[in-house]
């Protein structure tokens, strides 16, 4: 039996029994923890903007028997420029969605909380939120043990020319454009990246937060590292994650393109 005090943020809250919240919350000190927060839901509960998701706050916990409830919470950053933008909104939530699968095996999870905290801000403040999310879930993915080979050719070694290179999904790694090193691969999914992308995915794994969520890249260059993004994601994670279509659904209402 212990309280602790520790900031931390809502990366998933879930109503149950008839005012009462389950809190996701990712701390520090202890990883992803799930706490209850009695009589969150009520207009009058002092927990109740506290609970809500995203939000950033310091707790005050009530440990006993591996389990943790709220006591009490003080608001550092409540995010509402969240709740009045979908997209930005839409891009939080599939990000929170890819953190809490990749933390449900492990929930201490390293450097999480201070990508969340870096992530989260810029999807919230950038003029494009889409990049955002592609670039913080490809950064995510190389710090939990999953970064793709770009640094050179998988085969031979030999650093990329100016034609840049094909990326093998079933090796998770890009070959240059030698036919000998392209002719036993094997059977594939593949994507071609351009040397500017290659150097932008290098760029990204290597460096800390605060430079990698500053790039400026081309149109084109930018939509490289999405199509590269989304399709990495799915075949590292093994799950088709579905929020961001939402996203294109709007473009593409706004472009008049629904039929």
């Amino acid at each position: 039996m212990s309280f602790i005090k520790t900031k931390g943020f809502v990366i998933q809250s879930i109503a149950y029994r008839d005012s009462n919240r389950l809190l996701k919350l990712l701390t520090p000190e202890h990883g992803l923890i799930t706490c209850s927060a009695q009589g969150a839901k009520s207009k009058k509960s002092t927990l109740r903007i506290a609970s809500n998701p995203f939000v950033f706050a310091e707790y005050e916990l009530f440990y006993y028997r591996e389990r943790y409830r709220v006591q009490a919470a003080s608001i550092i950053d409540a995010y509402l420029p969240l709740m009045e933008d979908i997209k930005r909104l839409t891009c939080v939530s599939h990000l929170a969605e890819l953190v809490l699968d990749v933390l449900h095996d492990n929930c201490k999870g390293k450097t999480s909380y201070l990508f969340w905290a870096y992530a989260s801000y810029k999807i919230t403040t950038d003029p494009d939120p889409i990049l955002m999310t592609n670039l913080a879930q490809l950064k995510y993915l190389s710090e939990q043990g999953f970064a793709p080979w770009i640094e050179n050719c998988l085969i031979c070694g030999k650093e990329f020319s100016d034609q840049g290179a094909r990326f093998y999904f079933s090796k998770c790694g890009a070959i240059c454009e030698q036919d000998s090193c392209r002719k036993n691969i094997g059977p594939s999914s593949i994507i071609d990246l351009s040397l500017s992308a290659l150097v932008t995915l290098m760029f990204l794994i290597h460096n800390p937060y605060e430079k990698c969520f500053n790039l400026q890249l081309s149109s084109r260059v930018r939509q490289e590292i999405i199509n590269f993004s989304e399709r990495y994601l799915t075949f590292v994670m093994e799950k088709s994650y579905q929020k961001l279509n939402i996203i294109k659904s709007l473009e593409d209402f706004e472009r008049g393109n629904i039929k």
